[in-house]
C-alpha cells in the first residue's frame, strides 16, 4: 500500500511537533529538579501546554524533596490516578496535593 507524499508530510510535521512538546516538558522537568519551579507553582492553573500534558506523578517525583515514593504514597492517599495530566486536575486536587506535601 502506497503512502501519498500529502500523507507523509503531515505524518512528519505531527511528528516534528510531538518531538518539540516532548523536549519542552523535559525542560520543565528539569526546571522543577532544579529548584526553578516551586511546588505551587507547578500546582497552579496554567495555559503552558508542556506543563499541563505532564503526569502529576512525573512533575512531584522531580521535586528533590519528595522523591518517587512519597509522590505515589500521596496520590494514592488522596484517590489521584497516576496518569492524571497536570492539566486535568481540579483546584480542589490542586490544593490538597499542596497541602499533603507541605
Amino acid at each position: 500500500m502506497a503512502t501519498s507524499p500529502a500523507g507523509i508530510n503531515t505524518r512528519e510535521v505531527a511528528i516534528s511537533a510531538v518531538l518539540e512538546l516532548r523536549v519542552a516538558m523535559n525542560k520543565v522537568l528539569e526546571q522543577i529538579a532544579s529548584g526553578d519551579r516551586s511546588l505551587s507553582t507547578v500546582m497552579q492553573t496554567s495555559d503552558e501546554l508542556p506543563l499541563t500534558q505532564l503526569y502529576v506523578v512525573k512533575a512531584l517525583e522531580s521535586f528533590s524533596h519528595i522523591g518517587k515514593i512519597r509522590a505515589r504514597q500521596v496520590l494514592d492517599e488522596l484517590k489521584i490516578s497516576h496518569k492524571q495530566k497536570v492539566g486535568a486536575l481540579t483546584q480542589k486536587q490542586r490544593q490538597l496535593i499542596i497541602e499533603a506535601l507541605k
